[in-house]
């Protein structure tokens, strides 16, 4: 499952949008935050994130991923487009360096490689679904209070915030050792993810030409594949 789930998509909640996508006088700033410390200052910053999510509709974004492992001679780099509708609909579309499309939609999880005509349809059991969610970015920060200790680092205006998350539970421990996001002060959304698995591989996404709210056709999710593609269904045990 980890092969299958962590190395084709993103951990948490990296929906990054433009200052102009919100208006001044709906959402709170960076203002919240003054004379706060400690814990406080990270539930803070966290109800402000979830203000800007909630308040998104539809993310339209480039991408740059860069992923580390022991299996790689060095770091592959690849890029593409990222795309989300609420309130759980994602697809990533890899142009480089080789192409692949993954989308993440209700319980079930394909993957599509144009260039080898075949796809991976993983259906995902109710079990698991809590932690698919977190991976693909489908479950709000504050929900991820039960599941992650918080901490905070704050070095000052202009660098962003650093959030870093560690996961309390057992079955995320197996999975993931944890996720920081750089969480820019302007935006006060996270524009860079990184993970580190728990077998030590690291996945890192930058997310670029950020376009929030803007219309995404449903079709966009439902992938439709030929007859000339081979589909291998795959049942995650529960």
């Amino acid at each position: 499952m980890r092969h299958l789930l962590v190395s084709i998509v993103v951990v948490s909640l990296c929906y990054g949008v433009s200052s102009a996508a919100f208006a001044d006088d709906e959402l709170r700033g960076i203002e919240a935050l003054d004379g706060l410390r400690g814990g406080a200052k990270v539930d803070a910053l966290v109800d402000l994130v979830v203000e800007r999510q909630r308040a998104l509709t539809s993310l339209k974004s480039a991408f740059v991923q860069d992923k580390s492992s022991e299996l790689f001679l060095e770091p592959v780099t690849s890029r593409g487009l990222f795309r989300f509708k609420a309130p759980d609909r994602v697809r990533w579309d890899y142009d480089e360096p080789d192409e692949m499309i993954v989308v993440f939609a209700g319980e079930t999880l394909t993957t599509f490689r144009p260039d080898d005509g075949v796809a991976e349809r993983i259906t995902v059991p109710k079990k698991h679904s809590r932690f698919v969610r977190v991976l693909a970015g489908t479950q709000p920060l504050d929900e991820l209070k039960v599941q992650f200790s918080m901490t905070l680092s704050d070095r000052g205006a202009p660098k962003p915030f650093v959030l870093t998350l560690k996961p309390i539970h057992r079955t995320l421990k197996r999975k993931l050792a944890q996720v920081r996001l750089e969480i820019d002060r302007n935006l006060l959304l996270p524009v860079v993810v990184e993970y580190q698995e728990a077998d030590g591989d690291s996945t890192r996404y930058e997310f670029t030409d950020l376009k929030a709210n803007t219309e995404i056709p449903d079709e966009v999710f439902e992938l439709v594949l030929g007859d000339a593609v081979r589909v291998n269904d795959i049942n995650l045990p529960d």
